[in-house]
């Protein structure tokens, strides 16, 4: 019932246009549950967020004018008001409070003798309150504009969450706060922009320049081999690579001076985790076992395969994925990854 595949082509305001025509009905779905999430939670008129969210136009104009344009495709695609495009997209921004603190994602970057073959191998969960987002609606979209194509996942109506590029650029994201809010490019605005970056040092180059509204993590890398965790603070971004490993949760790892205002309180146990699954197998990471690393329910319910439990029943992984920067595959699991087989999305070939 559900698109979880499509594939646009063109310019960035005709794939717009597709994806808005393609995905009207799931787009309006998470428009309207957005709506009555914030109605709900907090009684707040999710209208005004669509007022307070122009502020962000500018800087898209000046540092990602061709993600504005996607967005304005969009909106006609999909018979939706722009305001109303703008608002999904900066949905993130509009849910960074520290009053409720969701359990958050667990990312993996591993390449050189750490894999398997010197592959580089780059991993992560999707875990959010399945209130606020709609898994089931959930959709991998190909982008594929002149030579340069694009395979993300995002909740439709955002531009992206996580993806990879033709040019073997893979762009990974997680939370991070101290405390610090700022002026700057929406996250998943940023995302769906370093997408359309032809290497990693490109991508991370822009991060150090564009300014930045809230605290974010990315992972970055690409098919040189090329890892980096970057934590991008308004105040100030910390960039840390490696050519085995990088690891990361929702407390800060690189920019160690900054303070932890609030972060999940299972982030530890899941960075440990993971750390410890890397490490006990240097030299033997592959795909398959990238894959099983984000099933792992050690430590449950402070589990980097996320599930509701007592003090928090609203949240889950929402999707797990895992990306093999040499075969330029995405591999993918909408849900859980313990209950969900991961699909195998390729460039140049409809999914398998």
């Amino acid at each position: 019932m559900y698109k979880k595949y499509i594939v646009v082509e063109g310019d960035a305001f005709s794939r717009g246009k597709q994806i808005g025509r393609e995905l009207k009905m799931q787009i309006e779905t998470n428009y309207q549950n957005q709506k009555r999430y914030y109605m709900d939670r907090e009684g707040f008129d999710y209208g005004k967020w669509e007022e307070m969210a122009q502020r962000y136009v500018a800087h898209m104009e000046k540092w990602t004018p061709e993600v504005l344009e996607e967005m304005k495709g969009m909106a006609e695609g999909a018979q939706m008001d722009f305001c109303q495009i703008l608002a999904l997209a900066t949905a993130y921004e509009k849910s960074f409070a520290r009053d409720q603190i969701s359990d958050k994602c667990t990312a993996f970057m591993v390449t050189g003798e750490a894999s398997c073959g010197q592959k580089t191998i780059v991993g992560q969960t999707n875990d959010e309150c399945f209130t606020e987002w709609l898994y089931q609606l959930d959709t991998v979209i190909h982008h594929v504009n002149g030579d340069q194509e694009v395979l993300l996942y995002t909740h439709p109506g955002v531009p992206a969450y996580m993806g990879i590029n033709n040019s073997g650029v893979a762009v990974m994201w997680t939370y991070i706060d101290n405390g610090v809010t700022g002026d700057g490019i929406p996250t998943n605005v940023i995302i769906r922009h370093l997408l359309n970056c032809r290497t990693a040092k490109e991508a991370v180059q822009f991060l150090k320049e564009a300014p930045h509204d809230i605290p974010n993590q990315f992972g970055i890398a690409d098919q040189t081999g090329y890892i980096a965790s970057v934590e991008c603070f308004p105040n100030k971004v910390y960039v840390r690579t490696d050519d085995k490993y990088l690891v990361h949760a929702n407390h800060t790892v690189v920019g160690t001076e900054e303070p932890e205002f609030t972060c999940s309180k299972t982030t530890w146990d899941r960075y440990e985790v993971m750390e410890e699954q890397v490490q006990r197998n240097l030299g033997k990471i592959d795909v398959d076992m990238g894959k099983d690393f984000l099933r792992s329910h050690e430590r449950f319910p402070n589990s980097i395969c996320s599930h509701p439990y007592p003090e928090k029943p609203w949240n889950k992984t929402l999707a797990a994925m895992v990306f093999d920067l040499e075969q330029l595959e995405m591999h993918i699991a909408f849900g859980n990854p313990c209950e969900h087989e991961y699909q195998t999305y390729r460039f140049g070939a409809t999914h398998l």
